[in-house]
């Protein structure tokens, strides 16, 4: 295997980015001021965001940038506007979430490169390509995919494939999660998550009986694939990205060197076989209840999960003897791998835990302090962190700033040097294409020549730049007289003209005020049935307000049964956000008779995935919750694809739209109902036909005559969701 693949690393702040560049990323990926989905995050703001893209460039690092949330009409003037100036600034490539954002860019700034997030939901290769078709030319895939489905998009796209290897799973497909904003007014997709999956759970039955199971059910493993990069990269994969713009620069420094070095050796054609130490540095630094492969391996089940421990899980390194009367010492035995600094944490019947002020052997046994807390024997001791591997880390990212300091990561520079009499011009070549030149003034002529190992030696010594000398090609003649200082003037001059040189500045483009209609007639009252059956049960007397009543139902069980509606039914099928498995199979394994089926009725259709299917076939696609329609050019962006019209997201959803779809998961947790002290009751629906799990509020309201469900003022339709 010879093949480049980017590695592709998180940068929550500016030591974040630091560490990233001198560890050994190809690319980093930062959030500004404005439309990221980590708010909380450091992020940058303007000059700080030109300075870091400036010091990645002169590193040989690229910089993307996340403008990954949903926005509202009246926020995307705004968001075209700060685009235009990442344009400007010389930032590599978007990451955009938002269908309408992406079309507008790709209008104003068609040589901008956009990257569609994985909040995009895109997991099969017809989602790939109508990505495509819609401007963008890479395309982070849903982090449930396993290695075979990777593989088959990768061989059959030219686009570019992004995959996750490293960091925080969420439980939800990424895009199609309404928990946080639901119950807590906090939108996940407006980038103010506050991660309610996290929290724990109490899993009952069908009867309300508590059911056994761990007590945070909705909280994952970290991922960790270090030992699939070989897999990765011989599947076509573009990009391999680490999560955590929400991590320290310890994290970011310790990740992006583990990674690095088995991604070169991969690419290389060597062993990509993982050595103990560094698989305990990446476990040591931060794990979640242990580390995850799971979804890669085609598994969503136990595995998948942190199990009872929804936080850092440390290393475990030993049991308590005892604990010393009358002090806050522990015994332990001697050979404990604690040292002073180190953060533990004792898991008994109660977590206590402390940093290591006290570390001492004593008659064969090792005594450590200061922890408090009831402590007994046998209790595990877990190393929380480790102050040694912390300094090492330290020592990687803290010598520099963005303005320079004591580099580590340089960058290659081939010089030609041609003399002329006594003038000399000076070439610099980057090892990324890009040229620079200087002239000097007339030297002192001389009577011999210069010597040129004494002015190659001056020219090697960049010091602290980014940039090493590699090859030097000494041209023409030199018959003159040159002082040290006038050598390393010539090198300063040349080595500043190459930095600049990779400092990309872009003209600035034309954003003039967008404008956009608000208020739409609604023309149905629509209501969504999460089984046929359901439907059957629920069809007669179902308010109308005054509006015709549509029926939205499963299409893969409508096709079968779609005569038990009998005439005069207002029906319109739909295929869900996710599709993976059951329903995939049932859509394309009758997907002819389907067809003829639905070209009267039309199809709803909540991945971009099934969009050209369809309209391919001669059958009206609607777009449904799933394609995240949450301003008026995300509606343009689908129209280019053929979709009629489109229902409002969930964003704007609440209580008054019933059961609406608050997460969509490949796993599925133990028990029929999931509560929460805090955020009250969640409940698996019943989908016979889709291999995904999805809960809803178990108090949604009932429909009624008295209120109409809530609805954004730019849709068509009022929906209802009905369990």
């Amino acid at each position: 295997m010879d093949r480049k693949c980017e590695l592709l690393v998180p940068a929550g702040g500016t030591e974040q980015l630091i560490a990233a560049v001198e560890n050994g990323a190809d690319a980093v990926y930062i959030g500004g001021r404005l439309f990221n989905a980590r708010m909380n995050a450091g992020n940058f703001d303007d000059e700080t965001l030109r300075r870091a893209v400036d010091f990645a460039h002169q590193r040989g690092v690229s910089v993307h940038v996340t403008m990954n949330t949903l926005l509202r009409d009246e926020e995307m003037g705004d968001a075209l506007k700060y685009a235009a100036f990442l344009y400007e600034t010389g930032v590599d490539a978007l990451i955009v979430a938002d269908l309408g954002l992406g079309k507008r860019i790709s209008e104003l700034m068609p040589d901008f490169p956009l990257h569609l997030s994985t909040q995009g939901t895109i997991y099969s290769l017809d989602g790939v390509e109508a990505a495509g078709r819609l401007g963008f030319e890479r395309v982070v895939l849903a982090r449930e995919l396993s290695l075979h489905e990777i593989r088959t998009i990768c061989e059959n796209t030219a686009m570019e494939i992004e995959v996750f290897v490293h960091g925080a799973l969420c439980i939800c497909y990424s895009g199609q999660c309404q928990l946080s904003r639901y119950f807590g007014g906090r939108s996940g997709n407006r980038g103010q998550c506050a991660q309610p999956c996290r929290l724990g759970y109490r899993s009952l039955t069908d009867t309300g009986a508590e059911e056994p199971a761990p007590a945070y059910p909705l909280s994952p493993g970290d991922l960790c694939l270090v030992d699939h990069l070989g897999e990765l990269v011989s599947a076509g994969v573009t990009s391999l990205k680490v999560e955590g713009r929400m991590k320290s620069a310890d994290y970011v420094g310790v990740v992006t060197s583990v990674y690095r070095k088995y991604l070169d050796r991969v690419c290389a054609g060597k062993s990509g076989r993982v050595e103990p130490e560094d698989r305990e540095a990446l476990a040591q630094i931060f794990n979640r209840g242990g580390f995850t492969d799971a979804y890669i391996r085609g598994e969503s089940g136990a595995e998948l999960m942190s199990g009872d421990l929804p936080k850092h899980g440390g290393i475990y390194i030993g049991k308590v003897l005892r604990r010393i009367p009358r002090t806050d010492l522990l015994e332990t035995k001697e050979d404990l791998p604690v040292s002073l600094g180190d953060g533990v944490e004792i898991r008994g019947a109660e977590l206590c835990g402390n940093v290591v002020t006290y570390c001492r052997k004593t008659k064969g046994k090792l005594h450590i302090g200061d922890i408090r807390g009831s402590v007994k024997p046998g209790d595990p001791i877990y190393r929380i962190s480790s102050a040694s591997q912390l300094a090492a880390v330290r020592k990687t990212y803290q010598h520099t700033g963005l303005d320079g300091g004591k580099e580590q990561r340089k960058t290659r520079v081939d010089l030609r040097i041609i003399g002329r009499g006594t003038r000399i011009t000076a070439i610099g070549i980057h090892e990324s294409g890009k040229r620079a030149e200087v002239r000097s003034g007339a030297f002192e002529p001389a009577a011999e020549p210069l010597d040129p190992e004494r002015l190659e030696a001056a020219l090697r010594r960049s010091g602290n730049t980014p940039f090493y000398i590699g090859r030097i090609r000494f041209d023409g003649d030199f018959g003159m007289r040159m002082k040290a200082s006038q050598m390393n003037e010539l090198r300063r001059r040349l080595l500043k003209e190459v930095g600049d040189s990779l400092t990309v500045r872009r003209p600035k483009p034309e954003v003039v005020d967008f404008s956009f209609v608000q208020e739409t007639q609604p023309r149905a009252m629509e209501y969504y049935f999460y089984t046929w059956d359901r439907y059957l049960q629920s069809r007669n007397g179902l308010p109308s307000h005054g509006l015709p009543v549509v029926c939205v139902v499963p299409l893969a069980e409508y096709f079968r049964r779609f005569r038990e509606a009998g005439d005069g039914a207002n029906i319109v099928p739909y295929v869900s956000n996710v599709t993976r498995g059951r329903e995939e199979s049932v859509l394309r394994e009758n997907f002819a008779e389907i067809c003829e089926i639905c070209r009267e009725t039309g199809v709803y259709v909540g991945n971009p995935g099934w969009i050209r299917p369809f309209r391919s076939a001669g059958v009206p696609v609607y777009g449904d919750y799933g394609l995240n329609v949450y301003n008026s050019q995300a509606q343009a962006a689908l129209d280019m694809l053929g979709v009629r019209f489109s229902v409002q997201s969930l964003e704007s959803d609440d209580r008054s739209n019933g059961a609406v779809p608050l997460m969509t998961l490949q796993h599925e947790p133990d028990g029929r109902y999931l509560v929460s002290e805090r955020y009250g009751v969640l409940e698996k629906v019943d989908r016979p036909w889709s291999d995904q799990t999805l809960l809803v509020a178990k108090d949604a309201d009932e429909p009624s005559e008295d209120r109409l469900p809530a609805r954004d003022a730019g849709c068509e339709v009022f929906r209802y969701y009905w369990k």
